[in-house]
């Protein structure tokens, strides 16, 4: 919380700066840390929407409310990224007087609250992953403030202008592989497309190992949230096993070996004759 707290405030700070400044690079620097407090935010977001209960109309509740945040946090960010780089682009025939004092002060600060960021941060870095997430977010953030000091430097020892658009562009470019990677996440969990992390192979051959287990069929697997897994499918067994005990074992092993907490499986039982009994 305190780390969202200092980017937040400082994000707006550099926002204001890189208005008022006309420096493409503190824009873009607001623009790298937009991205850390929305991480912390849709994390705040996600628990308190978890607290409200399903209902009628929206039997999942509102789990899917960080999924659609997250996507329109990465559509701000492309959009922003693509605004940076179409003024720099303007600006390097028609070069604006940015001042390089106000940049390099904005850019010691940003290092400082980084640095601190980095410290609270590294504790907990090596179990989490989280956490290690947001703390390699937070070095790149030290980056796009060391480049926009270099160039605050630049320009007020040699009055080179050009300085600012060029960073502006290192940084933007940057923000754009860890913004479309989220935006492709988004959009994966929004066509329900199956959790990088589950091999569906291991998970059909587990489900068929499993004593009692003939077919499996119709398995999808899909992400309701970040950490919030869902299966169904159908299976067929033995006439003479117990269908209650194939269930709980399935189950069983979804959550404890896929960490997959929410399933739904259909039996079929195979009777002796070759004729399939659903249940």
């Amino acid at each position: 919380m305190t780390v969202a707290l200092l980017s937040g405030t400082f994000m707006l700070a550099e926002f204001v700066a890189g208005l008022w400044t006309h420096s493409l690079a503190i824009l873009a620097d607001a623009g790298h840390m937009l991205g850390d407090v929305a991480a912390v935010a849709l994390a705040l977001i996600a628990s308190i929407f978890a607290t409200k209960s399903a209902t009628a109309e929206k039997t999942f509740g509102y789990y899917r409310s960080e999924i659609l945040a997250s996507t329109l946090n990465a559509l701000c960010m492309l959009g922003m990224s693509g605004y940076i780089l179409f003024e720099a682009y303007q600006r390097f025939f028609t070069q604006a007087e940015v001042p390089g004092l106000p940049m390099i002060v904005i850019g010691v600060l940003g290092g400082v609250i980084n640095l601190f960021s980095i410290r609270l941060l590294s504790a907990d870095a090596k179990d989490s992953l989280n956490t290690r997430a947001a703390y390699l977010e937070v070095v790149s953030d030290m980056l796009a403030s060391f480049g926009v000091i270099v160039a605050g430097l630049i320009i007020q020892f040699s009055g080179q202008h050009i300085a600012d658009s060029i960073v502006s562009v290192l940084i933007a470019l940057g923000l754009i592989p860890r913004t479309w990677n989220l935006l492709s996440e988004c959009v994966h969990v929004l066509m329900e497309g199956t959790p990088d992390r589950i091999a569906m192979s291991e998970l059909r051959k587990s489900i068929l190992a499993v004593d009692g287990v003939q077919d499996l069929h119709d398995l999808h697997v899909w992400t309701i949230t970040s950490g919030l897994e869902a299966l169904s499918g159908h299976v067929l067994v033995q006439e003479t096993a117990n269908t209650q005990n194939v269930l709980d074992e399935i189950s069983q092993l979804c959550e404890r070996d896929f960490k997959i907490n929410h399933t739904t499986i259909q039996v079929e039982i195979v009777e002796c004759e070759g004729k399939t009994l659903c249940h």
